[in-house]
């Protein structure tokens, strides 16, 4: 599999910022598992299935972080496919926390 994201976020008040992000997905090769052919798990798990090979998927993500000193980052974010192809991603929401030290 072939993985390809891109982060921008722009900072519309003091300490928050929108973001967007886009990610691809591309298998390149099938795997030999006959458990779910045709369809993969994306960034979440690897089915190794049959009959993948060339298939992309793109998301799209769109949300905000919250950045109140240089040590603490904390974000939230919708993720949903914009291909027809889906596989097991519908769509989900992501929060994150970073702390640095």
């Amino acid at each position: 599999m072939w993985y390809w994201s891109n982060h921008v976020d722009y900072q519309v008040l003091q300490k928050w910022y929108l973001l967007t992000e886009y990610n691809w997905y591309h298998w390149m090769k099938s795997g030999n598992n006959t458990f779910a052919p045709g369809v993969e798990g994306g960034d979440l798990f690897n089915f190794g299935s049959t009959g993948v090979a060339g298939n992309d998927i793109v998301t799209g993500a769109f949300g905000a972080k919250y950045k109140p000193n240089r040590h603490v980052e904390v974000g939230v974010a919708w993720e949903l496919p914009l291909t027809e192809r889906r596989d097991v991603l519908e769509n989900r929401l992501t929060v994150d926390a970073i702390l640095r030290y």
